[in-house]
C-alpha cells in the first residue's frame, strides 16, 4: 500500500499537482483513521490531503483510478424497487431501448437510488458514449455524446412536474427545497457518468487519459463537456479575451483602410512646399459597424455555449452598432433586456426562466424558430448593415427544417453564420442536418472551445 502510494504522489507530481513532504505525510497518515476496503473513504481521504486547487481535481480523480483501480462488478442494489433487469441488460436496440433506459433513470431519480443510478451509468456510457477500440476521443467529448441522449435538463422538469401533478399541500419553501434536491441528485448522476467515462477511458488509453486532462489549456477546453471549476474558469477569461480582440480588431481596422486620392487637399498641402506634393491626402472610406442578431439554442448541453458566445460579443459591444439577442428552444424570444440586466447573474437557467422560449414540447425546433424569428422579428428588421449569427448543434429531431425562413433571413441580411459546438465528425449524424443548412449560411464554423470563438469573431470583424 505504502509503495502504491509513493508511486501514485510521484505520478501526481508528474502531473503538475504540487505536493509537498508534508502533504504526503499527511496522506500516509489518513490511512490509519479510514476503512481501507471502502474506495470511496481512500479517495475523499488523499483528496482532501494532496489537492489543495479545484482545477487539479480531474487529474488526481483519473490517476486514483490508474493506481486504485476498481473491480467492475455488477452495482449493488440499494433499498426500493430496482429498474427491472430488461431497463439494464441494454438488449432492446433502438429507440424502444432508450426510452426504456430514460424511464428507468427518472425512475431511480425519484427513488434516489445510488446502486440503480450507477448501473444506468454504465449502461448509458456502453450505449451513448462511443467509446471503443477504433474511435476514442476525449473524456468531454463522450460525456457531450451521453447527455445529448439522455438531456438530463429536461429530465429534471420532468421530474418536478410530475411530482407538482401529484397535488398535496405544500409550501413554496417545500416546492424550492424539491427542487433543489432533485437537481443536486442530477448533478451527482453526471459525476457518475463522467467517473464511467473516465474509467473506461482510461482501460483504453491507459496513461495517456490522464495526460488529456492535465495538460489542457482553459482554452482548448469544450463548452459542452467541461467541469464546474472549468466552466468558472472560464467565465473569468471572457473579458480579458474580449479586451484583448478589440484592440487586435480595432489595430486591423485602422492599417487596413485604403482610401482615392484627395487631390484639391494634396495640392493645398503642397503650397507650404513650393507646390511640391510631398504629403499626399486621401479619402479614406468610412467603416460601418454591423447590427448584429444572436440567435442561441439553450436547450441541453448546448445552453452553456449560447452563454459563453453572448458574453464574448456583448464584451465586445464597442465595435458593433447595435446588438439584439434572442433565445430559443422550440420557440424563440428576444432577451436583448434581460442580457443588458447586470444585477442578475445571467446563465442558461436565468434565460430559460426569464424568456419564453418553450412553444410544444421543449425539444429543439430549428423550423418552427426560423419562421417565427422571420415573422415576428426578422421582417422589416433585417437589412444590408446586419449580420445574423445562428448558435446550434443543428439537431432538428427530424422536423421541418424551415429552410424557406432561412432562405429569406439570408437574402434580407447581410452575413448570416453559424457556429457550431459540436465536433465537425459528428454534423450530419441521426438528427443533425447541418449540411442542410449550410448552403444558407455564408459562413459555417466549429466553435467548441474558446479559441475556436476568439478566431471566429477575428475572422468577422
Amino acid at each position: 500500500m505504502l509503495s502504491a502510494l509513493i508511486e501514485f504522489i510521484h505520478r501526481l507530481r508528474d502531473a503538475a499537482i504540487p505536493i509537498s513532504m508534508v502533504e504526503a505525510l499527511d496522506a500516509t497518515q489518513s490511512l490509519r483513521h479510514i476503512d481501507l476496503s471502502s474506495r470511496a473513504e481512500l479517495r475523499a481521504a488523499l483528496e482532501a490531503a494532496l489537492v489543495k486547487r479545484a482545477e487539479h481535481r480531474a487529474s488526481f480523480a483519473a490517476l486514483f483510478d490508474v493506481y486504485f483501480a476498481s473491480r467492475r462488478t455488477a452495482a449493488p442494489q440499494s433499498g426500493g424497487a430496482s429498474p427491472a433487469p430488461a431497463d439494464l441488460t441494454g438488449e432492446t436496440a433502438g429507440e424502444a431501448a432508450s426510452q426504456e433506459l430514460l424511464q428507468a433513470l427518472l425512475d431511480a431519480l425519484r427513488r434516489n437510488d445510488e446502486g440503480a443510478l450507477r448501473a444506468i451509468a454504465a449502461l448509458a456510457v456502453q450505449q451513448f458514449g462511443g467509446i471503443n477500440e477504433t474511435r476514442v476521443g476525449s473524456q468531454h467529448y463522450h460525456l457531450y455524446r451521453v447527455l445529448r441522449h439522455l438531456d438530463l435538463s429536461n429530465l429534471l422538469q420532468r421530474v418536478i412536474h410530475d411530482a407538482g401533478e401529484t397535488g398535496g399541500d405544500t409550501t413554496l419553501l417545500d416546492d424550492r427545497l424539491f427542487r433543489d434536491e432533485q437537481r443536486h441528485r442530477i448533478e451527482e448522476f453526471r459525476r457518475l457518468l463522467a467517473d464511467e467515462i473516465r474509467h473506461r477511458l482510461l482501460e483504453v488509453k491507459g496513461l495517456a487519459a490522464v495526460a488529456d486532462v492535465s495538460r489542457t489549456a482553459i482554452e482548448d477546453v469544450d463548452f459542452l463537456g467541461a467541469t464546474p471549476a472549468q466552466l468558472r474558469e472560464m467565465r473569468h477569461a471572457i473579458r480579458p479575451l474580449a479586451r484583448k480582440l478589440a484592440a487586435r480588431i480595432a489595430h486591423r481596422r485602422r492599417f487596413r483602410r485604403h482610401g482615392r486620392l484627395d487631390a484639391r487637399r494634396t495640392i493645398r498641402r503642397s503650397l507650404s512646399a513650393g507646390g511640391v506634393p510631398l504629403e499626399p491626402a486621401f479619402r479614406y472610406p468610412r467603416v460601418s459597424k454591423a447590427d448584429l442578431y444572436l440567435l442561441c439554442d439553450v436547450s441541453g448541453s448546448v445552453a452553456e455555449f449560447a452563454h459563453f458566445t453572448m458574453s464574448l460579443l456583448y464584451a465586445m459591444n464597442e465595435e458593433f452598432a447595435r446588438i439584439r439577442s434572442f433565445a430559443f428552444v422550440d420557440g424563440i424570444d428576444e432577451v436583448t433586456k434581460v442580457f443588458d440586466d447586470r444585477s442578475i447573474q445571467l446563465d442558461a437557467r436565468h434565460l430559460l426562466a426569464r424568456a419564453d422560449v418553450v412553444w410544444a414540447d421543449g425539444h429543439s425546433d430549428y423550423g418552427h424558430v426560423f419562421e417565427r424569428f422571420w415573422n415576428v422579428y426578422g421582417l422589416g428588421a433585417l437589412g444590408p448593415r446586419t449580420t445574423v449569427i445562428i448558435t446550434g448543434d443543428a439537431r432538428n429531431n427530424y422536423r421541418d427544417p424551415g429552410l424557406t425562413a432561412l432562405r429569406a433571413i439570408q437574402e434580407c441580411a447581410r452575413k448570416v453564420y453559424w457556429l457550431n459546438p459540436e465536433p465537425r465528425p459528428e454534423w450530419n449524424t441521426t438528427d443533425s442536418i447541418m449540411a442542410a443548412y449550410a448552403p444558407y449560411c455564408d459562413g459555417v464554423f466549429e466553435a467548441r472551445n474558446l479559441r475556436q470563438l476568439a478566431d471566429f469573431v477575428r475572422a468577422i470583424a
